[in-house]
Formats: structure tokens, C-alpha cells, sequence
């Protein structure tokens, strides 16, 4: 993905805080085409997903911003994501801060009920071979 096209991915769809604790009721992917990406967040918007119900975070600048290690928010950020690299939640972990180091870009749907979860997820998995996760309370749930 270049760089541009991530710049302005992230310009449009902004994420929310500068650290993401947990996607807590959100559906997750990740996209290695920019063109992929954008037509994804059409259907989305066509869907009537509002705009602030959608997140980017692209490439390097995606990762720091995800803070993966905890680092660089503070001594209680840096706990948080030391149990989560021992919990379940690693793989996840591990899996974006892959994919945003190799510069692709990873999308955050906020969805409130369980049809919005399935729509976002039959949208999202027509769009890219890589996984769809749900992440409940206490769960994450691949959608297929």
C-alpha cells in the first residue's frame, strides 16, 4: 500500500484515541490493498455504518499509534499489554502489529447489535482473504 493511500485512509477514517485498550464490540480486519480498503468502507457506508463507527490504523504510523508494547502510554498501558501478550488476546496482537509493520492497514467497525456484527462481517470478509474477528465481552469470534 503506499503511502499516500494510507495517509488518506487514516485521514478519513480516523481512529478514536490515540490508544486502543481492547476493540471492544468491533469487527477487526486487515487489508493489504488500498483499493481494497476503500471499496470495503464504501459498502460499509452504503450499509449506513456511520462514519465514526469506522477506524484505520495504517502501516508504521498505524503501529505506534496502536501501541502494541505499551510504551508510550505509561507505566499502567504497558501492564495492560503484558497481560494481553500472555492472554488470549496475543495471537491477535501479534497478527496486526505484523500486518501494520509490513505496512498494510487494519480496519475497526463498532457495531451494537448482533446484525450489525453479521453485516459488517459478510462486508469486510468480501473484501479481504485475511481474517474477521469479533471482539465481544470476553469473547473474539471469527465471522465467516
Amino acid at each position: 500500500m503506499n503511502t499516500q493511500a494510507k495517509a488518506d485512509l487514516e485521514k478519513e477514517f480516523p481512529p478514536h484515541e490515540d490508544f486502543v485498550k481492547y476493540p471492544l464490540y468491533k469487527v477487526v480486519t486487515v487489508f493489504e490493498k488500498p483499493e481494497k480498503t476503500r471499496a470495503a468502507v464504501i459498502e460499509l457506508r452504503k450499509h449506513k455504518f456511520p462514519i465514526d463507527d469506522i477506524e484505520s490504523y495504517c502501516g508504521k504510523e498505524g503501529e505506534k499509534k496502536f501501541d502494541f508494547d505499551g510504551t508510550r502510554h505509561g507505566v499502567w498501558t504497558k501492564f495492560l499489554r503484558a497481560i494481553q501478550h500472555i492472554g488470549p488476546e496475543r495471537t491477535y496482537l501479534e497478527r496486526y502489529e505484523k500486518h501494520l509493520h509490513d505496512g498494510d492497514c487494519l480496519i475497526m467497525v463498532t457495531v451494537r447489535n448482533n446484525e450489525r456484527k453479521s453485516t459488517a462481517g459478510r462486508i469486510l470478509n468480501n473484501h479481504t482473504k485475511e481474517r474477521v474477528t469479533y471482539f465481544g465481552l470476553l469473547t473474539a469470534d471469527e465471522i465467516k
